[in-house]
């Protein structure tokens, strides 16, 4: 059973909280930072983000996916549809 795809920031955070998504320490670290500086992955890729969290870039794609995201590119395009909504508001 897969869920519908997120398409904000507010309905991955619902995502979360409802399924009770629980993630090894390196991912939650990669998951934490996403969620709150949601444009480090919109403009970044796999290794800058990993490099930030001083994880392997792997285990960014790991994230991606446990977050119901094909690919990492699938992942950044949601964070950066997010980044130009927001910045399209302010």
């Amino acid at each position: 059973m897969t869920a519908a795809k997120p398409t904000s920031i507010s309905e991955l955070k619902q995502f979360i909280v409802a399924t009770g998504l629980r993630l090894p320490e390196q991912q939650e670290r990669v998951a934490r930072l996403a969620l709150a500086h949601p444009e480090i992955v919109a403009f970044g890729t796999a290794h800058s983000l990993a490099d930030r969290c001083m994880v392997s870039p792997s285990t960014v794609v790991r994230v991606a996916n446990a977050l119901g995201f094909e690919s990492f590119k699938e992942f950044r395009q949601f964070f950066r549809q997010h980044v130009r909504a927001v910045a399209g508001t302010a």
